[in-house]
């Protein structure tokens, strides 16, 4: 696939005519239980961005890729080395934006994605305002047309007015935004990379990655690839 040459804290901001979000809210409607003493959370309605000037915020709209970012760097976004070294621990990006946000830990991503109630029924594929992506259902879904499962970025496809009513449902987008090495991007717009903040070795953490043929719910890379980041709120 044909890499990107990018700085690495560029915001990758999509925009297509017409896919405005209706509200200003970073906060989703949707709940989902992420542990099984029934813990509930809600996620951002966009991935997070940082940039030198205004520091960090959400991206405008859930399908925009956002920023990527090295394993736990809230108050080092733009660090880009390839050296184990320079991530030793978990600085979460929430700290640094406020409102009581944070990352899911490996845990809670699993739970979310393989073992809440109907969970099978609750993820896959779609292509939102053009960009490839995975949507997650809230736990009491009565929204619009889904069809569950991982058979291509064609399976669920929505337009501004019908993604709109997804998205006032509860239903989250996470865009397929690819990952970084270096300054390097790669598989954007084939394959998803989202950080817990579960470490598993000393130079390797866990994330959620997917592509349109599955969801790899509790894999691990090297800490120093530039992976997306989705926050949620305790409810």
């Amino acid at each position: 696939m044909k890499k990107l040459m990018l700085f690495a804290m560029v915001a990758s901001l999509l925009f297509f005519a017409g896919c405005e979000r209706k509200t200003d809210s970073p906060s989703g409607n949707g709940l989902f239980t992420v542990s099984k003493d029934g813990h509930q959370i809600r996620f951002a309605l966009g991935n997070l961005v940082y940039d030198g000037i205004n520091g960090y915020r959400f991206a405008a709209h859930q399908y925009d890729y956002g920023g990527d970012f090295g394993w736990g760097t809230g108050s080092n976004p733009t660090l880009t080395s390839t050296d184990d070294a320079d991530y030793p621990s978990f600085d979460d990006w929430g700290n640094y934006i406020g409102g009581g946000w944070r990352t899911l830990t490996g845990d809670e991503w699993y739970y979310v994605i393989w073992d809440r109630a109907d969970a099978s029924a609750k993820r896959g594929a779609a292509t939102v305002c053009g960009v490839h992506g995975m949507i997650l259902l809230p736990d009491n879904w009565s929204g619009g047309t889904f069809t569950a499962g991982f058979n291509g970025w064609s399976t669920n496809v929505y337009d501004a007015s019908s993604w709109s009513d997804m998205e006032d449902a509860g239903a989250v987008f996470l865009p397929a935004a690819g990952s970084r090495y270096g300054t390097e991007l790669d598989d954007v717009g084939a394959f998803g990379y989202y950080w817990s903040s579960t470490p598993y070795y000393e130079d390797i953490a866990y994330y959620m990655g997917f592509n349109d043929y599955g969801v790899y719910y509790y894999d691990n890379s090297y800490r120093f690839f530039g992976h997306f980041v989705r926050l949620v709120q305790d409810y």
